[in-house]
């Protein structure tokens, strides 16, 4: 299969799973809601922000874990592939009980000296915490499975994973409705039962199908790689601080600042926008491992070609459901909830004005991550991130409302994508002229004149359903059609619309009329 139709069925794939899950999350997400009721919520939500703050080495090791794969299948060598698995299995199951170790005793001293939760609910946070750590621990010792899949672009696999997750999880949610006692201990067991599950079925698939998951440390444990990886991940692991600082530390300065009832709004706000911003990391899911294996296999000027066209397409796509979103996130909000906790609103919406501006650059990261030299930028962008949260707590402490924070973090979003512009031309050989040109620009056109077409309902209709379906229609509609004359070549546009033809052609064989 060539590479250009596998990203495409990937795509495909990862958008049925997204649609499937989208749906199951946000009922998830009431039921629990509704269940738990607005303290216990917000308290899983800090709680659970507080074991990801202390479990950011997970996402510095994610990531190198998915490199070396990809790194190690462009390569073409077999017994260079069953070393990396080996090594990072190594390293994984090592990180995963330092862990162990690091947030019990660190989030203990949390509990001591920095929460606020009401004092009759401590000793359920507690033990809810103790849950995190173990699911923690499993999340971890599972990264390198999930790498394995990605880095063979095993999508459907993943997506099965990822969809029978939220299937327990709603099954979880619909359960605890039943429960008259113990319900957040209850819902923390279940959630780690599920991520139990959830590794073992990754384990056992990986094994089978995979021959470099032949698991032999004394064997395959390559001590060169270790080094290797560990120095690639030392750099990596501050840009993993930085995304840790926006979405944990946040939680606790408004924890200190403003109470529990502040995180339960996080908590909502956070669910919904991480909707949203599956539409687009999906498409870059599918199309990662190609970015990489380019890398891998010395092609550079194809790593990039493919990163300008990733950018382009998780904008747009983010843009096609955030745009709606933010308009008639008041009515949404209250039809999904009911009840809508303060502050709910405006979290939501600056929260996704800060994800779309991290799509102008996200990718770029990733390119330079690709060639493996992340040390400044991983130094520039901590500090920025660093800072960020700097403001954030004096702003708070001159009196500022909440979400303060999240103008902040858009703020210093802005100064990151011209941080990361320079570097990947300095680190990657990005020619930014022909990023902004082939990647930005076709883009940006579309998204401002959908925005201003999806503003007409808000302003001549009243809040109603009816106006909801008019906001989205005008908002999808004019920004597919945008896009198609702004922003998609001549190439790009007839080659997907042949493998559109060619999957409705396989669909009309399969089943003939």
């Amino acid at each position: 299969m060539k590479a250009s139709t596998r990203v495409i069925i990937n795509t495909l794939v990862l958008y049925i799973k997204l649609l499937l899950a989208m749906i199951m999350g946000l009922f998830t997400t009431r039921l629990v809601l509704a269940t738990l009721g607005e303290v216990d919520f917000g308290i899983y939500s800090l709680v659970a922000g507080v074991a990801g703050m202390l479990a950011f080495l997970q996402t510095a090791m994610s990531g190198a874990s998915m490199r070396f794969m990809s790194h190690s299948l462009g390569s073409g060598k077999k017994d260079y592939l069953i070393r990396t698995f080996n090594t990072t299995l190594f390293l994984h199951i090592a990180l995963a009980t330092l862990l162990l170790f690091i947030m019990e005793f660190g989030g203990l001293l949390m509990f001591k000296y920095y929460l606020e939760i009401p004092i009759e609910r401590v000793n359920d946070a507690k033990i809810i915490f103790h849950f995190m750590v173990v699911t923690t621990f499993i999340a971890v010792i599972s990264v390198p499975y999930d790498a394995v899949m990605n880095s063979h672009e095993n999508m459907l696999a993943l997506s099965l994973v990822g969809l029978l997750g939220n299937i327990l999880s709603l099954g979880s949610a619909i359960f605890l409705t039943y429960v008259s006692s113990n319900v957040l201990i209850i819902y923390g067991i279940l959630m780690l039962v599920i991520q139990f599950l959830l590794w073992i079925i990754k384990q056992r698939y990986s094994v089978r199908k995979y021959p470099e998951c032949n698991v032999s440390f004394s064997k395959y444990l390559d001590k060169s790689l270790i080094k290797t990886i560990l120095s690639f991940s030392s750099w990596n692991l501050l840009g993993a601080i930085a995304s840790m600082s926006v979405t944990q530390i946040k939680s606790l300065l408004l924890n200190k600042f403003f109470g529990v009832h502040l995180n339960a709004s996080n908590g909502i706000a956070m669910s919904v926008t991480s909707q949203v911003n599956t539409v687009s990391n999906s498409m870059t899911q599918a199309i990662r491992p190609q970015l990489l294996k380019s890398e891998g296999s010395g092609d550079r000027l194809g790593m990039l070609r493919i990163t300008a066209i990733a950018t382009k397409f998780s904008i747009f796509l983010f843009a096609l459901f955030a745009i709606p979103v933010i308009m008639e996130l008041p009515y949404l909000l209250k039809l999904w909830l009911t009840s809508v906790p303060e502050y709910t609103v405006i979290f939501c919406r600056l929260i996704l004005i800060g994800l779309l501006m991290e799509k102008f650059s996200f990718e770029i990261g990733t390119a330079i991550s690709a060639v493996g030299k992340i040390r400044n930028v991983s130094i520039a962008e901590t500090s920025l991130i660093i800072f960020s949260v700097l403001l954030s707590y004096l702003a708070f402490k001159a009196g500022y409302p909440p979400y303060s924070i999240f103008i902040i973090g858009i703020v210093i979003g802005f100064i990151i994508f011209f941080v990361r512009l320079f570097y990947g031309r300095s680190v990657a050989g990005l020619n930014v002229l022909y990023f902004i040109k082939h990647a930005l620009i076709p883009v940006l056109v579309p998204i401002i004149f959908s925005f201003l077409f999806a503003l007409i309902p808000q302003i001549f209709m009243p809040d109603s359903f009816i106006r909801v379906l008019i906001t989205c229609s005008l908002s999808f509609i004019s920004l597919i059609i945008l896009f198609r004359y702004f922003g998609l070549t001549g190439p790009e546009f007839f080659k997907i619309r042949a493998l559109i033809k060619s999957g409705i052609d396989r669909i009309l064989k399969i089943n003939p009329s």
